[in-house]
């Protein structure tokens, strides 16, 4: 199970990054999640709701931006985007029932596809506060 390790080494970034920008509390993160990044969403945020106390920064919401899926066409050098369906797509392990990949361009029905940043997995923001803010003002790091 990766979400483990994933929800680990978010929590451990977050720590350095609070740290390192004088935060005191972490109060929200946003991750950047492609289309065939396989991770399975309520397991991370169960993981990540017991590791994320026990790395110091307590309960912080963890919210997930869902990325469409980019394609790129060696042929004609097309680049565009394909919104996720609703039912995802296949990957043989976390979503072996979803719809297939698209294998032809849309532009010129070449089969030479690639799915750039299908399988990114990325912090996108941490917010927080600071010991000073005593209004509650949130910081983006």
């Amino acid at each position: 199970m990766h979400e483990y390790s994933l929800a680990c080494s978010i929590a451990e970034i977050c720590r350095d990054s609070a740290e390192a920008n004088g935060l005191a509390e972490v109060t929200r993160i946003v991750l950047r999640v492609g289309p065939l990044a396989g991770v399975h969403q309520e397991t991370l945020l169960f993981l990540f709701a017991e590791v994320a106390d026990a790395h110091g920064i307590g309960r912080p919401g963890l919210h997930f931006e869902l990325e469409p899926l980019s394609i790129h066409c060696a042929s004609c050098g097309h680049t565009g985007a394909i919104p996720l369906p609703e039912g995802g797509f296949v990957e043989i392990w976390h979503n072996p029932t979803g719809q297939p990949l698209p294998h032809e361009c849309p532009v010129c029905g070449a089969s030479g596809l690639s799915y750039p940043d299908a399988t990114a997995f990325d912090i996108k923001e941490i917010e927080g506060e600071r010991e000073e803010d005593a209004a509650g003002g949130r910081n983006l790091l």
